[in-house]
């Protein structure tokens, strides 16, 4: 079957006459996307010190997404204190999940879902350095 440009403007027009297609939103800012941003790139540096380069990439994945979706806005950067060692880290993992849990659990935004895929990668973080 072909297709004429006027075929396909017919076609475009009435799907967005029917709703069915998205606009794409920006988010500006986010509470809880720029905690769990801060939270990322802080645990990221945290296993860096204590040599685990492989829970670092996992976190600065997680915070390289977070920064995709509160563009424009950016977040600054801040050094965090290294945990002093693993029992330290595995503690600020443990808090992290749970901080993540619950914005999984109270956020007003679509990220829901992101939100407990962050929550649950840290949890297996802290079962892994414990």
């Amino acid at each position: 079957m072909f297709t004429t440009r006027r075929g396909l403007l017919i076609g475009a027009a009435a799907l967005a006459a029917a709703g069915c297609t998205e606009q794409a939103q920006i988010t500006i800012s986010d509470a809880d996307l720029t905690a769990a941003l801060r939270t990322a790139r802080a645990l990221a540096q945290g296993a860096e010190a204590l040599g685990y380069s492989e829970i670092a990439a996992d976190h600065r994945t997680h915070a390289e997404t977070l920064e995709r979706l509160l563009r424009p806005s950016s977040i600054s950067e801040e050094k965090a204190e290294p945990p002093a060692d693993a029992e330290a880290l595995a503690a600020a993992e443990t808090a992290g999940s749970a901080e993540a849990a619950a914005s999984c659990m109270t956020t007003e935004s679509d990220y829901a879902v992101l939100f407990g895929e962050i929550a649950a990668s840290r949890a297996a973080h802290a079962a892994v350095i414990a």
